[in-house]
């Protein structure tokens, strides 16, 4: 008993021990702590304009970092929100061709869901999304909806989509029924009730079943609305016939290899077979798997929906990273050359018993608080750009605190710290005391030459950047006023209906405008496709050398005056004619590029055959740009248009639209008239081109204003440590003009030699993406001169601005503590 009263007590006396231990170490560090405080924000105080120079260049980075990283964040979390996603992938096709022009298309046979349901037991469910554009009809007003699908009543158990109104298992159940998104119920109904509702889509009636909440903006697949399709009626193959989105859910995680074996052996027995019997033998289909996540950044097949470009991102993320490391620089620049200031302090402490490792801690302390200040003003700053980062680039980024942000943050804080804290608190903290406090102590040779590398590799960056804004504003310039090889000026595009019936009113339609005074000139057909960048595809036959061959052309279907609308030019034969019915089916117009591509040395006559037109070439055109300059003229084929009448080209003024508009009106009062002028659809083509190097010329300005920052906080420092150096010069003669040389010298020294490295490093950098444009500028000496010559200018008004400052103080103040 008494033993077990003794260890009894032995314990409770450890326990206290340890607790009164603890509390100790506890106060030892709130008041270390406390003290590392009141020191950093004395110093932040005792220095002003440094403290400001270093919190605003670190805002500055701070903010850039983190809109961007909410941006790429948003880019690589497209279709992020459904919970099945590493389960769901879509299958799209690749057609091998003859001439291995092979074509990949986004779009699958409606058998291919069927298939995969029916005979693979490791798929969960296979559905598609049939597009169809549709015109809504609701109390007597006409809607245009762009993004409406037929598809699978169980669309629902693949998805992650939340329902604001009604149940997903019966939504679609009903072959009349119809699912809406809020923001379309609003549009439709205002704050009404949807669900009930019955609304007209396509002259068909559709009853509203469900009301799906609105899905999120990094969605690849944006939906307005969904109907039943009834795909029970496609039971056969039947070769190139692509018309649905297709779309597979695994029970598990599935293994691409072994499923694309899989999908192999339905294209050899299932679909090549139906190839062979219609002719096509040369050609065969192969089916391309596409995990969700990465749907949106698989860009080139043909009917696919808008793509991201993932290299942007990544550039974007290299750029918001240079932002910041300049900002980071700038900190340990100026912390580094304001070493010989705190080197007294340094001494005295060490000579009262600090060791190096407390002074790391304190300075390390005195970086996370200046990081801290910095981050706060940083968040401000984003907060504040964000609406207009969103409304540059035509998204909409949260700035909601997730759990995303929240690392994004403690990530910048911790690097930054570190980044910022480590070299100055080594050197600082490696002071000799007896050393430090001597009055004529200089800090190390090593010092300044670390400060001059980061100044060097500063105004490299910049210059660069610089160059780089030049260049890319030149050749966006450049490619929106090189002439097309034809006139789109006042060409006004109208989008017909599809409907058959419809279609019967447009020759009337067409005549109707012929009869305006206004109107030009009309044209009727299938030719540029400005709203997905596509142009219709089909195979042509033709010989080249006494050789037969079957390649992938682009075709467009016309009348005889599109080419005269349009001020085309013909370098030989002639144009089509209404005056010779045999042009109607046998009359080919190629382009040069058709030309060169066939090795033809006299095109006219040759025989050919495509698009269900079969006979001769009448005429060449003058290669035009049709596509992006992104990509080098393609050949073309032009025949009569038959049943694919998709648009008319009207040339007038736009003030004059309103008749044409009343025209429409008279002849297809149940459908909306979607027009665009074919100039404002041809810049469109560029608009991610324009919007990128927008937010470069951005990120430049920040760039130098940083760098800048930098090289003013560095000068104030020279200056001030030379202040008697001037005041004895100016005493002995020294005339200002000579002094600002003097102090002005090394740096201009540093920068020049930056404008002189960038110059290679621009060439390499900007010569690779303009590779990415099949017609692009020639970087000439000026655009490489002149960005080196503009820092230079403006680091020398940054650099003047202090020095001349100390150059005119009276020497008698700077020298009177002599």
């Amino acid at each position: 008993m008494l033993n077990f009263v003794k260890h009894l007590l032995i314990s409770v006396k450890n326990v206290i021990l340890l607790k009164v231990i603890i509390y100790i170490r506890l106060l030892i560090i709130y008041y270390m702590i406390k003290n590392y405080l009141k020191i950093a924000w004395r110093n932040l105080i005792r220095h002003k304009s440094f403290s400001l120079i270093n919190i605003g260049g670190l805002s500055i980075g701070i903010a850039a970092c983190l809109l961007i990283s909410l941006y790429v964040h948003y880019e690589l979390s497209y279709d992020g929100y459904n919970l099945k996603k590493d389960r769901i992938v879509r299958i799209t096709n690749m057609v091998r061709t003859p001439e291995s022009d092979n074509l990949t298309v986004a779009l699958s046979s409606a058998p291919l869901a069927t298939t995969l349901n029916h005979n693979y037991p490791e798929v969960e469910t296979a559905v598609r999304f049939e597009p169809d554009e549709a015109v809504m009809k609701v109390d007597g007003q006409l809607f245009s909806e762009k993004f409406v699908y037929k598809t699978d009543a169980n669309v629902f158990d693949v998805f992650t989509w939340q329902f604001a109104e009604g149940n997903p298992s019966n939504a679609l159940k009903d072959p009349h029924s119809i699912v809406i998104t809020e923001t379309l119920a609003k549009k439709y109904f205002g704050n009404d009730k949807a669900i009930g509702k019955t609304i007209t889509c396509n002259k068909q009636p559709y009853h509203i079943t469900a009301v799906l909440a609105d899905l999120p903006e990094n969605t690849d697949l944006k939906i307005d609305a969904l109907l039943p399709g009834d795909f029970s009626k496609i039971t056969t193959w039947t070769g190139f016939d692509f018309d649905d989105y297709t779309f597979v859910l695994f029970r598990q995680k599935p293994d691409y290899a072994a499923f694309a074996k899989k999908l192999a052996l339905i294209s050899k027995t299932d679909i090549q077979p139906v190839l062979n019997k219609t002719g096509a033998s040369k050609y065969s289909l192969k089916f391309n798997i596409e995990p969700l996540k990465d749907v949106h950044f698989i860009a080139g097949n043909m009917g696919d929906t808008v793509k991201g470009d993932k290299q942007l991102v990544y550039i974007f993320s290299v750029l918001a990273m240079v932002i910041l490391v300049i900002a980071l620089l700038n900190y340990i620049n100026l912390s580094t050359a304001r070493a010989t200031e705190r080197a007294k302090e340094v001494g005295v402490r060490k000579v009262n018993g600090a060791v190096q490792s407390s002074l790391i801690r304190q300075f390390l302390f005195e970086s996370f608080f200046v990081t801290c200040i910095a981050l706060a003003i940083g968040v401000g700053l984003m907060f504040i750009m964000l609406p207009f980062l969103n409304s540059l680039l035509q998204i909409k980024i949260s700035g909601a605190l997730s759990s995303y942000s929240f690392w994004v943050i403690c990530g910048v804080v911790l690097a930054s710290s570190l980044l910022t804290g480590l070299y100055p608190a080594f050197v600082l903290s490696s002071f000799q005391p007896i050393t430090a406090l001597k009055s004529n102590f200089k800090h190390q040779t090593k010092g300044l030459t670390l400060r001059k590398a980061i100044t060097v590799t500063q105004f490299i960056i910049a210059t660069v950047m610089i160059a780089g804004a030049f260049i890319m504003n030149k050749q966006i310039n450049f490619i929106q006023h090189r002439s097309l090889g034809f006139n789109n000026n006042q060409v006004l595009n109208i989008s017909l209906p599809d409907d058959s019936v419809a279609k019967l009113r447009v020759p009337a339609f067409n005549n109707a405008l012929k009869q305006l005074g206004a109107v030009k000139g009309s044209s009727i057909g299938l030719s540029f496709s400005m709203g997905n960048g596509e142009t219709p595809k089909s195979t042509t036959l033709a010989s080249s050398n006494g050789v037969k061959r079957e390649v992938v052309s682009n075709y467009f279907m016309i009348d005889d005056k599109f080419i005269p609308l349009l001020n085309m030019k013909l370098i030989a034969g002639r144009n089509l004619s209404d005056a010779i019915s045999s042009d109607k089916k046998e009359g080919f117009i190629v382009n040069e590029a058709f030309v060169n591509q066939m090795g033809w040395k006299k095109p006219i006559g040759q025989a050919m055959e495509g698009f269900d037109h079969k006979g001769h070439v009448i005429g060449v055109v003058k290669n035009f740009h049709y596509s992006s300059m992104h990509n080098p003229i393609a050949p073309l084929v032009m025949v009569y248009n038959g049943a694919n009448l998709s648009s008319v080209f009207v040339k007038i003024a736009p003030d004059q639209l309103k008749l044409v508009k009343a025209a429409w009106q008279n002849y297809f009062p149940d459908v909306p008239f979607n027009y665009n002028f074919l100039d404002d659809a041809f810049n469109t083509m560029y608009q991610k081109d324009v919007t990128s190097i927008k937010l470069f010329n951005y990120f430049t300005i920040l760039s130098i204003l940083i760098a800048c920052l930098g090289l003013y906080g560095l000068a104030c420092l020279v200056a001030t440590q030379r202040t008697k150096e001037i005041g004895i010069r100016k005493v002995l003669g020294a005339a200002i003009n000579q002094i600002l040389v003097l102090l002005a010298k090394d740096f201009v020294k540093l920068i020049a030699l930056a404008s002189v490295l960038a110059i290679p490093l621009t060439l390499l950098i900007m010569n690779k993406w303009l590779t990415t444009y099949a017609y692009h500028i020639t970087i000439g000496w000026w655009l490489l001169t002149l960005p080196a010559f503009l820092i230079l200018l403006i680091a020398v008004v940054v650099i003047s601005y202090q020095t001349i400052k100390v150059a005119v103080t009276n020497p008698v103040k700077s020298l009177k503590s002599e």
